[in-house]
């Protein structure tokens, strides 16, 4: 009776340590990583007119790829998307939030309530540009809005453009 037990447990404790060298192995290959809600880019399907109203008021809205503009022939809207896949055992999310944090710096602010994580960025460059980095899961979604005319933005248009990324992070999350 002690032999069959003896030969129990030797059996259990190969099995276990066989099972963990296959969890190990697994989770080195990044099978457990995370890989996010997208498996490709949304497109312009999901933004309509009415998402731009806070920034411009007759929206019409144009895509080129996965790239779409909203233009009112003043101020312009565009909407540029980027999915992040897992790289070994760091999933997409992660790396996606991983390089808003390293893009954000000196002249960024973080956004609240804006997708999962987003930072807002001013430039000096003609026409006023600013930039909006958000990431929702794997996704990151870069929003701009410039002056075509070369001057300032119209009054309203900063806090519009927040107003428009919390719209379409929004949109995405549902």
């Amino acid at each position: 009776m002690q032999r069959l037990w003896r030969i129990v447990l030797i059996s259990a404790a190969v099995l276990a340590s066989v099972a963990a060298t296959g969890f190990g192995m697994a989770y080195s290959l990044g099978a457990f990583a995370e890989a996010g809600r997208f498996g490709a880019v949304p497109g312009c399907g999901v933004l309509e007119p009415a998402t731009f109203a806070p920034v411009v008021a007759a929206a019409k809205v144009e895509s080129d790829g996965d790239n779409c503009t909203a233009t009112d022939g003043q101020v312009q809207v565009n909407v540029g998307y980027t999915l992040v896949t897992k790289r070994g055992t760091v999933g997409g999310p992660e790396l996606a939030s991983r390089y808003l944090t390293a893009v954000g710096g000196g002249d960024t602010e973080t956004l609240k309530g804006v997708g999962d994580q987003a930072i807002r960025q001013r430039t000096q460059a003609i026409g006023a540009p600013q930039i909006i980095s958000m990431r929702v899961s794997n996704l990151i979604v870069v929003l701009s809005v410039v002056n075509l005319a070369g001057g300032d933005l119209p009054g309203g248009a900063e806090d519009g453009l927040v107003k428009v990324a919390t719209a379409v992070g929004a949109r995405l999350s549902a």
